[in-house]
């Protein structure tokens, strides 16, 4: 049930955000257990090239390149998987979009489950009366 948001400046094709996405997923199906058919993505190219960001904040030369990946997803995986995700996330988006990876910041925003619903105004992951 995670939904990804992933922003890019306008010189990224659309071929490579897709690519990104997919990356992003398959990162996410291999360190943190979501299953295969729960792709839930925004992929956005910000054409007026409005991301902003310090190119070198904590010592990482960020430039134009630069990737924000959003999750947002339940609470409850450990420390040890949000890092596999993060090495995962990086290997994968350099391996299907050249995108180097002192360039991915990976934010995780996480919440409970009766803040989902996937349609039809219903909680679905959490049983009536909860």
């Amino acid at each position: 049930m995670p939904l990804v948001e992933i922003n890019v400046l306008q010189r990224c094709d659309p071929k490579t955000l897709q690519a990104l996405g997919d990356a992003v997923h398959q990162a996410m199906t291999e360190t943190v257990d979501v299953p295969a058919d729960d792709l839930f993505q925004v992929l956005r190219r910000n054409d007026d090239g409005m991301l902003r960001y310090d190119a070198g904040y904590l010592g990482i030369r960020r430039d134009d390149d630069v990737v924000f990946v959003r999750i947002t997803m339940r609470g409850g995986r450990s420390v040890e998987q949000k890092r596999a995700l993060y090495r995962r996330v990086v290997e994968l988006a350099a391996e299907r979009a050249a995108v180097e990876p002192r360039n991915v910041l990976i934010t995780i925003v996480e919440n409970e489950l009766c803040d989902w619903s996937f349609g039809e105004g219903v909680a679905q992951l959490v049983e009536p009366g909860r």
